[in-house]
């Protein structure tokens, strides 16, 4: 089974830390595509120079959607930006911001391998 629009996180060496949250829509991107990507460059450089780091781990995740629901674009860079809202990864500059949008109720639960919460939500702020 292709997995055709996930979201994936660069984790440290020793896996508890997220360095960065992407997502890959399979259109438009692939985890290998943002991976090689130009403006991933300086992303690369600066987690070397600024933070010593070498070598990371790459952690991929499926998203499943209740009954009825419809996984878009727009939907999964919704999860990208509740999940780097929370946990405020290093490599994530701009998208530590302030959310300039929410979807109350909406929910994520993380199952296997994920250094970060278990569960996260989304709330009016």
């Amino acid at each position: 089974m292709e997995l055709v629009r996930v979201l994936y996180a660069y984790i440290a060496p020793g896996g508890r830390e997220i360095l960065y949250i992407g997502k890959a829509d399979g259109g438009r991107s692939t985890v290998r595509s943002r991976w090689n990507a130009d403006d991933k460059a300086g992303f690369w450089r600066d987690l070397e120079r600024e933070r010593g780091i070498f070598s990371h781990a790459v952690a991929v995740g499926q998203i499943g959607v209740g009954p009825g629901g419809r996984l878009t674009r727009e939907f999964l860079a919704d999860l990208e930006s509740l999940l780097i809202k929370w946990e405020q990864p290093w490599g994530n500059i701009q998208g530590r911001k302030k959310r300039s949008f929410s979807r109350p109720g909406m929910e994520v639960r993380c199952s296997g391998y994920w250094p970060g919460r278990k569960q996260y939500w989304d709330a009016e702020e």
